[in-house]
């Protein structure tokens, strides 16, 4: 075990009251070599770290992960190509366009590292953009440990990283791969929290004031959801001075380092925001500190003398609490704070409009089983280590308990909001872990038997080792772009005008603008979206072709759009926006794999009712994998939920489905597969309850144990209910019997059709074929 520093090196630890005289010379050794032992750990820490995160590159990785990094790979191939990100996005959100509100110090980071790394390479931008995130894992963890660090010691700094580096909170949301500003959260709390009580503790105080400052004025550069770190540390700077009042110990040093912090984060940010005359007077205020010794010389009286510095440093928190209270920061939280406890104010809104955060799946629903895998023994850990910085009742250990209380508290909220936010919690969870394994040896110093050497090991590894295995098992992922998805796009960016619009849902909107390179109605910027997805969600649950053909290229009269769904009495808003088109000509439209998965949402909102806020969503039933058995002509395959049962026999190449009843095989109207590229149906006039179908290949969605070799995992249900909605046309039946929407490009389970204004006649739907097949 290292020793620190801060602890007294005079005296050996002893055994049954003897010192420890054998074991000098290796401690000596340890004590001169601590530097390089630390760096050593650091790195075998930053390699696991990096390890853990790599499962998806080190096996297929040669997409992005998730939607929202194809976004900031857009962003960064325009800074490359024309030098800077527009103001205003006229891919996105399409008729409108969009404003380009993402913060910018993310997309040049791409941008220029990537110049940096064409020099040396031929990797592409979207390549380097893979693997861009291990620049900032490297410097996350080596923010802990600095971190941990300046809380503790350096045992605690290494704990620190260590569990910074397998946490499965962080891990899962900071793989290679996704490359998104959440890695960049991580970093700057960190880096924030190590200048902020690097600050408090150190004599060069100005320096760590305006380093912690500056940190957060980046972090506003990265992240929109910043005000989280903003409102965390002035409320500990608050509470710091509130405890030294109540002590009377008034600490005029902590006042200067609150308000230096705050004016290095408030001069950058006020005149990047646009906010002048702010700017001007607190560099103005800037000023008068910087020669407050010469003012205060003027100055005869003694009492007023010492208060000109405190006097600007009250000013300068004032203007900041102004500005904060301005920007909403204040009231967002306690707007959240209140919704969350279900403390709400009546609507004063005509109608409900959908909230799209509620269709998004990382915003999971926490429960015991989901906290104990991503925080694992932490959750024992953390507390101890918030006492033992009660029990060294200094004051600097009791604002470092402060702080963290109120980082829990924080952070505990706004997890409430969903599973996405674990993340949050779990920077005080680690840094109180590695306050126990710091604090943990001026405890036993002195007091350390042969048993508790072994016993001490023991709790590290009970701790470490669950956590990495939790890590581990939440850092696998697989990409929601597959080849047939990538290939269609490639293809529309070549192929179709490029003033051409498509269509899709929000989750495909990015993928739209930076494969296709062609404009997209709604993405995951969810700009002005309520309408949009109303439209949309409609057009691909109606089972009327003229309908949805209307939905995008616009109605004629009011009558046509309140025949759809009840509106509130003040409709006229609402009628405007679903009368409108999404384009006037060339529109496309796209649906795909990801379509069929996410279709309850689409087609919930699609059948929105603004009078009570609700929506009412089909879902395409997937049933899993459950069992197998070899017949004389056929494999049959079982697959099913908690209420369906379902056999699918493979003869040959031919596939067929039946229900599993009470009473043996009930046929289905028939199975759906994909075979050479081409899709079959086998139809049964004599079928009931819907029919099945069979993917190409197992999607990578969905975890379920069975795995076979020649047949995917799971197979969808569609019901008889479904069969004629525009989604199961367009995507299962290739557009057959459709006379508006025209199939361009069919790969497999990507598929793009051109909409016509006036119908049209058409050859492109399945091979169908009467299913003969009795099992045997």
């Amino acid at each position: 075990m290292l020793i620190s520093s801060e602890y007294s090196t005079t005296a050996l630890p002893q055994i049954n009251d003897k010192p420890l005289k054998a074991y000098s010379t290796n401690y000596s050794m340890v004590k001169n070599h601590r530097t390089l032992i630390i760096i050593l750990t650091l790195l075998a820490i930053i390699a696991v770290g990096i390890y853990i995160r790599s499962n998806y590159v080190r096996t297929d990785g040669k997409y992005l992960l998730a939607f929202d990094p194809y976004y900031h790979y857009r962003m960064a191939e325009t800074i490359v190509e024309e030098g800077s990100r527009p103001e205003w996005d006229v891919l996105a959100a399409h008729p409108t366009g969009s404003p380009v509100r993402h913060p910018p110090l993310f997309h040049y980071y791409l941008a220029y590292t990537y110049k940096v790394v064409d020099i040396f390479s031929d990797m592409t931008l979207f390549q380097w953009c893979i693997y861009a995130n291990i620049i900032p894992i490297i410097l996350a963890i080596v923010a802990a440990f600095y971190a941990g660090k300046v809380i503790t010691n350096e045992i605690g700094g290494l704990f620190t990283a260590l569990f910074a580096a397998v946490n499965g909170a962080f891990s899962s949301r900071t793989l290679i791969g996704y490359t998104d500003t959440d890695i960049w959260i991580v970093l700057f709390s960190f880096a924030v929290i190590y200048f902020l009580f690097r600050a408090l503790k150190s004599e060069e105080k100005h320096i760590w004031s305006f380093l912690c400052g500056f940190s957060l004025f980046l972090f506003a550069l990265t992240w929109r959801g910043n005000s989280y770190l903003l409102l965390l540390v002035f409320s500990a700077f608050v509470l710091f001075l509130l405890v030294d009042a109540v002590r009377k110990q008034v600490d005029k040093d902590l006042l200067s380092v609150f308000a230096l912090s705050f004016l290095s984060f408030m001069l950058p940010w006020t005149v990047y925001s646009g906010y002048y005359i702010t700017g001007l007077a607190l560099f103005v205020l800037g000023i008068l500190w910087f020669f407050g010794g010469k003012i205060s010389v003027q100055i005869k009286n003694p009492e007023l003398k010492r208060l000109v510095i405190p006097v600007i440093c009250i000013v300068i928190v004032v203007i900041t609490a102004k500005v904060f209270y301005d920007e909403g920061v204040f009231t967002y939280a306690t707007q959240n704070a209140a919704k969350l406890l279900g403390i709400t104010s009546p609507s004063a809104k005509a109608a409900y409009l959908p909230d799209i955060s509620v269709s998004i799946v990382q915003r999971f629903p926490l429960n015991l089983s989901a906290v104990s895998k991503l925080f694992s023994l932490l959750l024992l850990v953390a507390p101890v280590g918030l006492i033992f910085l009660l029990w060294k009742q200094d004051r600097f250990s009791l604002q470092i308990f402060v702080f963290l209380a109120l980082c829990f508290l924080e952070t505990g909220v706004i997890m409430l909001m969903g599973g996405r936010y674990t993340m949050l919690f779990a920077i005080p969870l680690i840094l109180a872990a590695g306050a126990f394994f710091g604090i943990l040896p001026e405890i036993l110093q002195g007091k350390i038997t042969s048993k508790g050497i072994f016993a001490a090991g023991a709790v590290c590894a009970l701790v470490v080792i669950p956590c990495y295995m939790g890590g581990a098992d939440v850092s696998t992922a697989s990409s929601t772009m597959n080849d047939d998805l990538w290939e269609l796009l490639t293809w529309a960016e070549e192929t179709i005008p490029e003033d051409a619009v498509i269509i899709s849902g929000w989750d495909m909107g990015y993928w739209i603008e930076s494969v296709a390179k062609r404009k997209s109605v709604m993405d995951g910027n969810h700009y002005d979206i309520w309408w949009r997805v109303i439209k949309y969600g409609k057009l691909v649950e109606t089972q009327d072709e003229k309908v949805a053909m209307k939905e995008i290229y616009g109605f004629l009269n009011e009558s046509e759009v309140e025949a759809l769904r009840e509106f509130p009495e003040e409709n006229e808003l609402f009628l405007t926006k679903e009368m409108q088109g999404f384009a006037e000509d060339n529109a496309y439209i796209l649906v795909s794999e990801w379509s069929i998965l996410t279709f309850y949402w689409l087609s919930y909102f699609g059948n929105w009712n603004y009078t009570t806020g609700e929506g009412e969503g089909r879902i395409y039933n997937p049933m899993w994998s459950q069992d197998a058995r070899k017949l004389v002509s056929a494999t049959e395959y079982i697959y099913g939920d908690q209420n369906i049962g379902i056999v699918v026999a493979k003869e040959d190449d031919q596939l067929h489905s039946f229900f599993l009843g009470e009473e043996g095989y009930i046929p289905t109207l028939g199975t759906l597969f994909i075979k050479d590229g081409q899709t079959y149906f086998l139809k049964r006039e004599e079928g009931g309850g819907g029919i099945i179908y069979v993917p190409p290949e197992t999607l990578p969605y969905f975890d379920t144990g069975q795995q076979w070799p020649d047949m995917p995992s799971e197979v969808f249900l569609i019901t008889d209910e479904d069969l004629e909605c525009m989604m199961t046309r367009l995507y299962f039946f290739n557009g057959e019997g459709l006379h508006y929407f025209e199939l361009v490009k069919d790969c497999r389970t990507a598929k793009l059709y051109k909409v016509h204004k006036v119908p049209q006649e058409f050859d492109q739907g399945v091979i169908t074929e009467e299913d003969t097949y009795v099992p045997i």
